[in-house]
């Protein structure tokens, strides 16, 4: 492969359509170098005063409503596969009819929005064809869900702070093999995903009490979804989130991140394509502007979305990007879009030609390190709950 510097592009291939600078992507550090204060390009962070406008975002309403136009004017399949627990429709779209089925699934964590704008810009370039598309659509069946959760925005929708968890309500409990008794109230749906697992292999590489899984999913949007995955025989998960600020050695911001499954139980040849499309993703991206990546840490356990469909033997993938709903000023709304965008692009266009399957898996060893934390004047030993509680 070329070095970094003789592959960085000036002009982007995304679906959506977009032209940025290159950015140089190092390794760990322990930022000792970088001032406690001090991030390129320097935010933007959101000043104290600052007010979020989160009707600068796609509502539930029109989400549905724009799903509904690419339906009537373009091959685009829009379906609701369920409901959550408010009621609202779980939004599902279906687009092309070649092999593999690849799912796109954005906002299991309601505060995580700009993974789903990046979404509908991508099926509203393919609803538009050409022979990019074309190429694409011909070559593989995409699944997108691109609000998982739409009960954790719908606070958004009144321009309040939209909520990680589904809407669970306070009396409802249960008692679960991975979080013990007595959990009442709103759940996380990205931690509900190894439903349908045999028992055996969750107590055997997980620990749990197979007694103590619930008859029944504590959130419907998971449980929707897993169906749905199930119904089409789906090759490859891709899961899309956000998480908090960090940065490399050369003090610069990491804007994309990324990790495959870790749970035991998942087969190598599942291991090995999440691997590939991970990697496929650093190198094809890593020399955009604004694209500084390194690799996620996170957990190892079967109810974790990226682990669960590893162990079902899927491709399995996580996407973490920066920015939580109130970290962010609006400024860097369609930057941050724009990165997303063309992550998204890069994998369905690697998978259609077939290039990413020709990655070896071990390239994923080469995407940096976890890199330091940075929450502006903020250190590491003065997280509190709200803190610790936005992981993946």
């Amino acid at each position: 492969m070329l070095p970094r510097t003789m592959r960085r592009r000036q002009i982007l291939k995304s679906v959506g359509g977009a032209t940025a600078m290159g950015l140089a992507v190092s390794g760990r550090v322990a930022a000792q170098d970088c001032p406690d204060d001090f991030i390129e390009p320097g935010g933007p962070f959101v000043p104290e005063t600052a007010t979020i406008n989160y009707n600068a975002f796609t509502s539930n309403e029109d989400l549905y409503e724009t799903l509904e136009r690419l339906d009537s004017r373009s091959g685009l399949e829009y379906e609701s596969i369920g409901e959550t627990w408010q009621g609202r429709d779980i939004p599902y779209v279906r687009a092309g009819d070649g092999d593999p089925d690849v799912f796109y699934v954005t906002q299991q964590h309601g505060d995580e929005q700009h993974v789903t704008e990046a979404a509908l810009r991508l099926l509203q370039g393919l609803a538009s064809g050409g022979r990019r598309s074309d190429e694409i659509l011909d070559e593989l069946t995409l699944h997108v869900v691109p609000r998982l959760n739409p009960d954790g925005w719908a606070p958004a929708d009144d321009d309040e702070t939209p909520t990680r968890a589904n809407a669970r309500p306070e009396d409802i409990c249960h008692d679960g093999p991975y979080f013990g008794s007595d959990q009442c109230g709103p759940v996380d749906p990205n931690r509900q995903h190894y439903f349908g697992i045999d028992p055996a292999t969750l107590a055997d590489v997980d620990g749990i009490d197979p007694d103590a899984i619930p008859d029944e999913n504590p959130s419907p949007e998971t449980q929707a979804l897993l169906d749905k995955a199930d119904e089409v025989g789906a090759d490859i998960m891709t899961d899309w989130h956000h998480q908090f600020t960090y940065r490399n050695e050369d003090c610069e911001m990491i804007n994309a991140s990324t990790l495959w499954p870790l749970n035991e139980a998942a087969p190598d040849e599942a291991v090995a394509l999440s691997r590939q499309i991970s990697a496929y993703a650093y190198q094809q991206t890593e020399g955009y502007g604004h694209t500084t990546w390194d690799r996620y840490s996170g957990g190892t356990t079967a109810n974790i979305a990226r682990n669960a469909h590893g162990v079902r033997g899927r491709g399995s993938v996580l996407f973490e990007f920066r920015g939580q709903a109130s970290q962010l000023g609006n400024a860097s709304n369609g930057r941050l879009v724009t990165v997303i965008n063309n992550v998204m692009t890069e994998v369905l266009e690697g998978l259609a030609s077939g290039d990413l399957y020709d990655v070896d898996p071990a390239d994923a060893d080469s995407i940096p390190p976890r890199g330091d934390y940075f929450w502006k004047e903020l250190p590491r030993s003065e997280w509190g709950p709200e803190h610790e509680a936005y992981r993946e």
